[in-house]
């Protein structure tokens, strides 16, 4: 009976402490003037505790949690292939006060026992919508690979003009779901209320199967200008829609995609560019490199230092191939830093850069120049907006390439504060997108809509 006793008395504490922390623990984690909120979910398991973690500003959930130590004295948490660590002591019984550690940085951090307040999105449209949507299957012009969609159509009888939605870099949904924002589902809203007809579509690859995706491992912005056009050659043929009035709207890298397209084919009437790209892929990402170093308050000297280096890097995958960039990364790094201090993380940040020129994509990319065909683009009408807070794709560099091209037809417009997915923004950091409540600025839907009106109007 004593041993009894004494085995009621051990595993008490135990399911006190269970039902004292497990469910979701969350708070927000200061990091460089930015509120990044940070959530966790505590399950006790037959052989101890399991946990997943949430970035909500990230659009990051059910990351796992692969260790786990609750005590009554509080709990740490590790996320390995992150290089974190929570560590975190009970105040009271709905407050862990601890601090996360990461990549040797140390941040405090006080969770809070329940959900994470949830996001405010507050141009998401809500149903029933005042149109007609429906289910689009094409497609590519790229061996006939299939590709699906959404499809949006104005009340009344039509034929009604319309838009292909291009997004910009990696494999993204139909809604360009990114950060909790669904910038491709707002602006679709936006637009089809206003009279246009607007497609959107998953990228290739996108929730495909591993042997799908290995098939795919080759595609590169050619392709994707290829499915584009399967999307224009499929919507021309659409009842609802007016043939002779079908235009693409990118954006960031899908902005340069409609510009390939507009030169490719001769029938396409028009493109919009969102943020898009206009300057080649190896002078984006050396523009991209500084602007974000220096949003991170990297000291100037270091960044002129690496972005020098950068440079010439990508300089040599004009005049070598990806076996002859990555035969000796070493060799290569200490080549195009001669004269440059750099720390050991930059020398091997610079190797990891080398080794992407076995990427398809990346490879293409950087050699990539979005204008080489704009001889052949005419005086079809493009309109082209970008942030002036952009730092993924600077406005004065991407915009001054299409001004330099001298044509009318050409509308360029700079949207103070905005940042590189068109909100509002403190800095254009990243961090900030997911917490920011507008998806796109308003003005700027406004503003599109009215260059459609004008150029690619509804009775025109």
């Amino acid at each position: 009976m004593k041993k009894f006793l004494v085995c009621i008395l051990f595993l008490l504490p135990l399911s006190l402490m269970a039902q004292e922390v497990a469910g979701t623990w969350s708070g927000k984690l200061e990091v460089g003037g930015q509120s990044l909120r940070i959530v966790f979910h505590l399950t006790p398991h037959a052989d101890g505790w399991q946990a997943t973690m949430d970035s909500p500003d990230q659009g990051a959930t059910g990351i796992p949690v692969d260790s786990v130590a609750v005590s009554p004295m509080g709990v740490t948490l590790t996320v390995s292939p992150l290089k974190m660590t929570y560590t975190g002591g009970f105040m009271g019984k709905d407050n862990l006060i601890g601090a996360l550690t990461q990549h040797g940085q140390q941040l405090s951090l006080m969770l809070t026992r329940g959900a994470v307040e949830p996001l405010r999105r507050p141009q998401e449209p809500v149903k029933p919508y005042p149109y007609r949507e429906e289910e689009f299957a094409f497609v590519s012009r790229d061996e006939a690979l299939p590709l699906q969609g959404t499809l949006t159509i104005p009340q009344g009888e039509g034929p009604f003009p319309a838009l292909i939605l291009i997004s910009g870099s990696g494999t993204q949904n139909r809604d360009l779901e990114l950060k909790g924002h669904k910038s491709f589902l707002v602006l679709a809203d936006r637009l089809t209320r206003a009279g246009y007809a607007v497609l959107r579509f998953d990228d290739r690859g996108y929730g495909a199967s591993p042997e799908e995706q290995q098939r795919l491992q080759y595609t590169t912005t050619d392709h994707y200008v290829l499915d584009a056009l399967g999307a224009f050659d499929a919507l021309r043929k659409h009842s609802a829609i007016d043939a002779s009035k079908v235009g693409i709207c990118g954006h960031s890298e899908g902005g340069a995609i409609g510009v390939m397209a507009l030169a490719e084919e001769p029938e396409l009437p028009y493109v919009v560019s969102l943020a898009g790209m206009m300057v080649s892929g190896a002078e984006l990402m050396v523009t991209q490199n500084r602007a974000t170093m220096t949003v991170q308050g990297v000291p100037q000297e270091v960044t002129d230092s690496y972005c020098r280096a950068l440079e010439r890097l990508y300089a040599k995958w004009f005049d070598e191939t990806p076996n002859e960039l990555t035969a000796d990364v070493d060799r290569l790094v200490a080549e195009v830093t001669v004269g440059e201090t750099l720390s050991a993380a930059l020398l091997e940040n610079l190797k990891k850069v080398a080794k992407w020129a076995q990427n398809p994509w990346f490879y293409r990319f950087v050699r990539m120049n979005p204008l080489e065909g704009a001889a052949k683009i005419g005086d079809r009408p493009i309109f082209a907006v970008n942030g002036t807070k952009d730092i993924q794709v600077d406005a004065e560099a991407n915009l001054g390439r299409l001004e330099a091209l001298q044509k009318p037809t050409i509308t360029t417009r700079r949207f103070e504060g905005l940042n590189h997915m068109l909100q509002p923004c403190t800095t254009g950091a990243v961090a900030e997108y997911g917490q920011i409540e507008t998806t796109i600025d308003e003005q700027l839907m406004a503003d599109l809509v009215a260059w459609l009106h004008e150029n690619i109007s509804i009775t025109k």
